[in-house]
């Protein structure tokens, strides 16, 4: 036993000293998938707050969508603008036929003022108004959206580092037991095809840790596009640990929400309410408006001024139609506020749930110490094993149970965190300061 020792040492201060005989990766691929190498600056990590601050700012999308909010400020402007004045000027000094005498020249001047006594204008303000408001409800429904998704592709980059990290330190121990085993079959202990066996394992275990890699690069890829960063040259790496974190350390109270403060309800709300307003409008536009004028004549020697009042007569077009059409489009509107506050108490519920269920599960890991009785177990195993206390085929099983464990514990966290996020983007408050 005491030579298998001695054996298992030399093999892993080989290993140790002589990085050559077997990289994970080379510097040329971590540039490759984004990853961090041992040049780069610790400036170029990002943790969530970052990435957030910098993607609202810089995300040419995001940008857009704001631009909305801009537009319908115009509306408002332009909504709010009186109707203009109409000038109005002839000359006539010419006879209607070529044998007909021209007489006098005869100058006109006229000014004419459209005057609204049905209180449009106002109303029409009143109405772009709301569609302003609506506006800003619907952006913020869209920043909503657009946090939860750069924060789902935050917590799976950690993840899948996590992933990486275990997988690749089990990926090292099948080295350092494949060389073990090496030596054991070299010195007739044990059968060559147990070697075999062990390498195609290690194969399978290599190509799971470099299918993560290559993930984590997608989920770069995915960061790059939400923060509006596309230079490749810049590694892109994140800051932070799956940690496990309460609700409650998050300040989260699952009773405490308000499902008519979430943005899109909103704005849903504010548009039936814009609606009604342009009922109203439309009963006002039947009324059309009064003009006044004024005329100055001069003819030769004869000036005459005069005033006078015009105003179409609402006999046919008194907007029946558009009337109507508002009326029965408050009328939809109404029922899709309806239908989306439903939708919002179920989304709410089930996000609720979710999170109430893998918080639970989590508490009960940390009660009992899962990861700490995981790796004692798995040290333990390797120990009886390097002692000869137990066979290969015992230790792989126990290696395996570690993996697994370590597999099904990270995930439970990256879910957790997954509906954590996808229950403040239900209530609408994506930012803990709401809280």
């Amino acid at each position: 036993m005491k030579k298998v020792l001695i054996y298992l040492m030399l093999t892993i201060s080989v290993f140790a000293n002589d990085k050559n005989i077997y990289n994970l990766q080379s510097t040329e691929e971590q540039m490759f998938l984004g990853e961090e190498t041992e040049s780069h600056d610790k400036k170029e990590k990002w943790n969530l707050e970052e990435l957030e601050e910098f993607a609202v700012s810089s995300n040419p999308l995001y940008l857009r969508e704001k631009q909305s909010i801009g537009i319908a400020r115009g509306d408002i402007i332009t909504a709010s603008l009186y109707y203009n004045p109409i000038f109005n000027m002839q000359q006539q000094f010419m006879g209607a036929r070529n044998s007909s005498q021209t007489g006098l020249p005869e100058t006109s001047v006229i000014y004419n003022q459209p005057i609204d006594l049905s209180g449009t204008i106002a109303q029409r303000g009143k109405v772009a108004k709301q569609e302003f408001l609506a506006s800003i409800a619907s952006f913020k429904d869209f920043d909503r959206l657009f946090r939860l998704r750069l924060r789902q592709n935050f917590w799976t980059y950690l993840y899948v580092t996590e992933q990486i990290s275990y997988q690749k330190e089990f990926l090292e121990n099948y080295q350092d037991l494949l060389d073990l085993t090496k030596l054991r079959a070299e010195k007739g202990d044990i059968s060559f095809l147990e070697y075999d066996r062990l390498e195609l394992e290690r194969i399978q275990i290599d190509r799971e840790y470099r299918n993560a890699r290559i993930l984590r690069a997608q989920v770069v890829k995915n960061l790059r596009i939400l923060i509006g960063n596309t230079d490749i040259t810049t590694p892109l790496t994140i800051k932070g640990r799956l940690k496990f974190l309460s609700s409650k350390e998050f300040g989260i109270d699952l009773n405490g929400y308000d499902v008519e403060n979430r943005p899109d309800l909103v704005a849903l709300k504010i548009r039936q309410q814009k609606e009604r307003m342009n009922v109203e409008l439309k009963k006002r536009e039947a009324i059309p408006p009064l003009t006044l004028g004024v005329e100055f004549l001069n003819k030769g020697n004869e000036n005459v001024t005069g005033v006078y009042a015009s105003s179409p007569l609402p006999l046919f077009d008194r907007k029946q139609g558009e009337i109507l059409k508002g009326e029965e489009t408050f009328k939809r509107l109404s029922f899709d506020v309806d239908a989306k506050r439903n939708e919002i108490l179920s989304e709410i519920s089930a996000a609720a749930k979710e999170l109430q269920a893998r918080e639970s599960q989590l508490l009960e890991y940390q009660k009992i110490g899962l990861i700490e009785k995981n790796k004692e177990v798995q040290e333990k195993s390797r120990l009886a094993y390097i002692r000869g206390a137990s066979n290969l085929v015992t230790f792989l099983e126990a290696e395996k149970n570690y993996l697994n464990v370590l597999r099904s514990y990270y995930e439970i966290i990256y879910l957790y965190y997954n509906a954590l996020e996808s229950y403040r983007a239900a209530i609408g408050k994506m930012d803990p300061q709401e809280y």
